[in-house]
């Protein structure tokens, strides 16, 4: 099984006058580099995961013209996430045109 490793670039992406988004954020993964690549992405389910959390979370759709996603998760991610990492599930569609990391997690 191969993972994709991608990077959380923004906290709390959707603001608004009175409320915020606390769980949507937007991703970066390396080697997804234009808007054709990310949309491959769109519809897949990601993790975050830390030594003591694990949340679960959806890629919603792409964001700009440069590869990066936005995603939502099941709840907010801990403060203390930044440079945290999420995975992806990869097939080889994906694998074609992305960096991965192989192994069981």
């Amino acid at each position: 099984m191969a993972w994709l490793i991608g990077y959380v670039l923004s906290e709390r992406f959707r603001r608004s006058g009175r409320s915020k988004k606390k769980r949507d954020y937007i991703l970066d993964f390396p080697g997804v580099n234009d808007k054709e690549t990310a949309s491959l992405l769109v519809g897949r389910e990601i993790e975050y995961r830390d030594n003591f959390v694990r949340v679960e979370g959806k890629i919603i759709r792409t964001h700009g013209a440069r590869g990066k996603v936005r995603a939502r998760f099941t709840k907010p991610l801990p403060g203390e996430f930044w440079r945290g990492r999420v995975y992806l599930r990869v097939d080889r569609l994906v694998l074609g045109v992305a960096r991965y990391v192989e192994g069981s997690y």
